[in-house]
């Protein structure tokens, strides 16, 4: 494959995910069901399909296999399932019901900048001046977004910011915690088990996966399919197959993609408008992403 293919393979991905985003808004217009109800009909549906993925990839015997062998990482699945999966799309699902999905996602963006304060407490080390530059332009970026630059109001609801940071948290958790799980589990097989798991921790909150057919309405079926299908199976392929001939660098730089699609697709189907001080916090969210994996890529760190 081409480095050409492999970005935008990657870019289609973080354009999949910002779409998932936007169809999960304009789902709450069209539907009665709540966030918790909407992730746990995507979790179940989305790990039928990635155990079908996993079959198609030879992933699926040796991760039966492997289980076999030691039961116990199922322990290590169920926490990857529902810390770093579950909680993290519910909490999506949520801050985007409470606000926006342009909001929500660009908040959650701030994850980079979580992960360098988790990793510099865990180390017991200051971060570089990179790494301390990215906190505080992600700070600086969010607090304009949700401010609009008068520290007096807030323009995006409080709800919405608490919910989108408790996204952006677990998303950091879901990136380090099944680092060892992947030298054992295919990434099909890996997606497929904690998304069933996922699934299966909401049910003594809701069984909404026994009425799944309600979800599928005229006014719903088109956005469960841009969630369901391109958000989560399209998205996950492409991104997969493009790390795969990308740095990590390059993967994070190129996935950036998603918040300012977001954004885009705010204004052009929500006909969203930012104030200019919301615009130059989503602008420097977007630079703390970038600005530390530029400088890794060119060896400045």
């Amino acid at each position: 494959m081409s480095h050409l293919s492999a970005v935008l393979l990657v870019l289609l991905a973080g354009t999949m995910w910002a779409a998932s985003g936007t169809a999960a808004q304009h789902f709450y217009t069209q539907s009665a069901h709540v966030p918790i109800e909407l992730t746990q009909v995507r979790l179940f549906i989305s790990s039928a399909l990635f155990f079908l993925l996993s079959w198609w990839s030879g992933g699926l015997r040796r991760g039966i296999r492997f289980l076999r062998r030691d039961p116990r990482l199922l322990v290590q699945l169920a926490i990857h399932g529902i810390l770093g999966i579950m909680i993290v799309q519910y909490s999506y699902f949520m801050g985007i019901a409470e606000g926006d999905a342009a909001a929500t996602t660009v908040i959650g963006y701030t994850s980079p900048a979580m992960m360098i304060l988790y990793l510099a407490v865990r180390w017991r080390r200051l971060p570089s001046t990179a790494e301390a530059g990215t906190v505080i332009v992600a700070v600086a970026g969010v607090f304009l977004l949700v401010t609009g630059g008068d520290i007096g109001r807030l323009s995006v609801p409080m709800s919405c910011i608490v919910w989108s940071l408790i996204s952006g948290a677990t998303f950091t958790f879901a990136m380090l915690y099944p680092v060892h799980l992947l030298r054992l589990f295919d990434r099909f097989f890996l997606l497929a088990v904690c998304m069933l798991i996922g699934g299966i921790s909401l049910l003594p909150m809701t069984q909404a996966i026994a009425d799944v057919g309600s979800f599928f309405t005229t006014g719903t079926w088109l956005d469960l399919l841009v969630i369901i299908g391109f958000g989560t199976i399209v998205a996950f392929f492409a991104f997969n197959l493009g790390l795969r001939w990308l740095s990590p660098e390059e993967t994070a730089i190129t996935a950036t993609i998603e918040p300012v699609a977001s954004v885009i697709f705010a204004w052009l189907i929500f006909d969203t408008h930012f104030v200019m001080m919301q615009i130059v916090g989503i602008v420097l969210v977007i630079a703390a992403i970038l600005t530390p994996n530029v400088l890794r890529k060119w060896g400045y760190t």
